[in-house]
């Protein structure tokens, strides 16, 4: 005969007894039987439990002639001796003894005649103290975590919600940590574990096994891996349908920009970023880079564009990266590519340095300001950089020189004719990123991150649906009660009346200053009539009801200026010219039905259904639960119910994961990530001077002491960050 140690599982026994209906079928007795040694162990278990002692498994004797198990041990914890250690004599600190060899077991023999196992042997005395009730949870044997508690833990966990917090919670939803049946270290344990089946195979497989999982869901969901031939991944792109979605009604302008610091390898992450109806962000699509080299600009292009159909936006923004720069020319070239003006704002403050109590650099910094946001003339602009280039030596000389070469995708007076909708930076993607780091760290693996990420993702959306509610619930309140505002009312979202009925009061204070056939020259004074504003010209055309204003302001943004908006109430027009109703701008901008570039019908949310399902079940056996727990007949009743109910549910699973497979991909896969270059230069962006010198002022706060004598003696240096200020919120045009 040999011995074996068993490791069975015993959640399907549970299932089938019932401990609560007859407990004195769980004492163990001579004599009393068992259909199989799973169901001993059941009643060993639990009778340990209830008298406060731990159980484990001893050894087991099996037939030479049919491999049948014919006797079996259960032991109290406690049994034998602890064998001799046979470490060094230098260990400082040795786990406590906890064998006492103990006597209590209990003995089983199977019978062959009636196929049962009988007890032959039970001893319950023992030579040790036992727990008392309130610490019986803390036994080993006892402990033990069900399949739904691990569902809430990972649950809990892909929340934000910290171990301790979940552990707490869970228990209050079991009336105590006691009737929770495990402890913390179980739930981080747990935890790690789950953590770790999902990474078993390297971090590619994980996140190969994520994106098919996501695919199953969502059937318009793409992704794109840019493996080399030795199964090195370098790039992903992917998409899902509500990015596909947005994207074919809002990715008229697109920005996009990485970040860094958000997973343990050390990629990168871009986001495709634009404005939706109501103004808000959306995200078109996402990203993760090994490197930032041009080919892999290239390709994630490439794949951005074969994810949506191949539709380029009109215009799109990025930061100065050079690499960027020419990836855009080569696969989006008839795209309008804007740089961030944000980040050449800061780049000024580090290159053209403010000197202090120096008239000319002041003059320069506004100068440069006016560059950026305000010449709408090419003249004025040309003579302002000629003032500049005047004034400055050295580096920043080199700098303007370099800068002005690309001026063509930075300075207002050549990108005021641009589709940009009042961006100017990417100070929108760059929020986006900010939100994603207040959830991710440079310590999460793939698996975790892309968790992660989806969490930021629902969260944005649920303020779109939460935004989408309250514009149908209110109604926006008119200045003037006008028929152009009234149809202006019922046709743009909130946000983009507010903007037109601006334009509208500003036309209120205008006046036409001339005349010449279609042409209307159409000023007004500024603040308290001391300062003129520029007049622009207006071309209005009755039968075509063609209106254009030199202003560029219905080119750029989607509405119509004041200047325009004056003629038309010259010319008694009370309704906005259809051609003049940007439809991305409207309530109506979600009505129509969006199809994938397979041509299936998008569904943005396709997992509703099931969200819903499963909220519905839950409501219903909470109901039940509140009513039935505290009488004894109805709880047994729909326990056995339930049980029965899982065992069916468990079964047609089972048969529907052995049919249809899931096709993820398996071990054999030599796939893995590409290792980052921590040599490559490029691998981190260079933080700005304002930045650094944020960065210094808080190292050097931590490190002042707090002592009378360095208070009264230490002195706190302010700095002079001011003209950063202007442009720190200049993504958005003032319209």
């Amino acid at each position: 005969m040999e011995e074996q140690e068993d490791d069975l599982d015993m959640e399907e026994y549970e299932d089938d007894l019932d401990m609560e209906e007859h407990e004195d079928d769980f004492v163990p007795r001579l004599g009393m039987e068992f259909e199989t040694l799973d169901e001993a162990w059941l009643v060993w278990n639990d009778y340990g439990g209830r008298n406060g002692f731990g159980v484990r498994k001893g050894k087991g004797n099996k037939s030479r002639t049919d491999d049948v198990i014919v006797s079996k041990w259960f032991f109290c914890n406690c049994e034998g001796k602890r064998e001799i250690d046979k470490r060094d004599n230098l260990t400082k600190k040795s786990r406590a003894e906890t064998r006492t060899g103990c006597r209590a077991r209990l003995v089983l023999r199977l019978d062959r005649e009636i196929h049962k196992y009988k007890v032959v042997e039970f001893v319950k005395e023992h030579n040790h103290p036992l727990q008392p009730p309130e610490a019986r949870y803390l036994i080993p044997s006892q402990r033990k975590i069900p399949e739904i508690a691990c569902f809430d833990i990972q649950v809990a966990a892909s929340s934000g919600i910290s171990p301790k917090d979940a552990h707490e919670l869970h228990s209050r939803q079991h009336g105590g940590i006691r009737g929770l049946g495990y402890t913390m270290v179980d739930h981080r344990n747990c935890l790690r574990n789950q953590r770790k089946q999902a990474m078993q195979y390297g971090a590619a497989i994980a996140m190969t096994k994520y994106f098919s999982k996501r695919s199953i869901e969502d059937p318009s969901f793409k992704h794109f891996e840019d493996t080399s031939e030795e199964g090195e991944i370098s790039n992903v792109v992917w998409t899902d349908a509500k990015m596909i979605a947005s994207y074919v009604r809002f990715g008229d302008v697109v920005v996009f920009d990485t970040t860094f610091g958000t997973n343990k390898e050390k990629w990168a992450v871009g986001t495709f970023v634009g404005f939706n109806h109501l103004r808000e962000i959306v995200v078109f699509g996402a990203a993760l880079m090994c490197d930032q080299k041009i080919e892999s600009f290239e390709w994630v292009f490439t794949k951005f564009l074969e994810a949506h159909g191949d539709k380029k936006p009109i215009t799109i923004f990025t930061d100065q990266d050079a690499a960027i720069g020419h990836a855009l020319e080569e696969i989006m070239p008839d795209t309008r590519h804007g740089l961030c003006t944000w980040h050449i704002n800061q780049n000024r403050l580090k290159h053209l340095p403010k000197k202090k109590n120096d008239e000319i650099s002041k003059v320069v910094a506004s100068k440069f300001y006016d560059c950026l946001y305000r010449y709408d003339e090419e003249k004025e602009f040309n003579d302002a950089f000629s003032f500049l280039m005047e004034n400055v030596n050295g580096k920043g000389k080199k700098w303007l020189k370099f800068i002005y070469k690309r001026k063509e995708k930075w300075a207002y007076c050549f990108m005021k004719d641009a589709h940009t909708l009042g961006i100017r930076s990417t100070q929108m993607s760059e929020s986006f990123n900010s939100d994603l780091k207040d959830y991710l760290n440079c310590k999460l693996d793939v698996y975790r991150f892309m968790e992660q990420f989806d969490r930021v993702l629902s969260q944005k959306r649920e303020k779109e649906v939460v935004s989408e509610f309250e514009v149908r619930q209110k109604t926006p309140r008119l200045v003037f009660k006008i028929p152009i505002l009234r149809v202006a009312s019922d046709l743009y979202t909130p946000k983009i009346f507010e903007l037109f009925q601006a334009e509208v009061e500003l036309s209120m204070e205008a006046h036409i200053e001339c005349q010449e056939g279609n042409t209307y020259t159409v000023g007004k004074c500024g603040v308290d009539n001391e300062t003129p504003c520029k007049s622009k010209q207006v071309v209005w055309t009755r039968e075509d009801q063609i209106i254009s204003c030199s202003c560029k302001k219905f080119e750029r943004v989607g509405i119509l200026c004041w200047h325009a908006l004056k003629v038309l109430d010259r010319e008694d027009i009370k309704v906005i010219p259809p051609r003049y109703i940007l439809n991305r701008w409207t309530r109506a901008a979600k009505v129509d039905t969006v199809v994938d570039v397979e041509g299936r019908r998008i569904i943005e949310d396709p997992m509703l259904d099931v969200r819903n399902r499963n909220a519905d079940y839950f409501r219903i056996l909470t109901e039940i639960c509140g009513k039935v727990g505290q009488n004894e007949e109805l709880a047994h009743l729909v326990r056995n119910r339930l049980l029965e109910l899982r065992r069916e549910c468990n079964e047609k699973c089972e048969n529907l994961a052995t049919t249809s497979g899931d096709g993820n991909p398996t071990p054999e896969h030599p796939l893995h990530l590409k290792k980052k270059n921590d040599g490559d230069r490029r691998s981190k962006r260079k933080p700005s001077c304002i930045e650094k010198k944020t960065r210094a002022k808080k190292s050097k706060d931590k490190t002042i002491s707090i002592s009378q004598d360095s208070l009264r003696s230490g002195t706190n240096p302010t700095q002079d960050i001011s003209e950063g200020n202007f442009g720190c919120f200049s993504d958005l045009e003032s319209i």
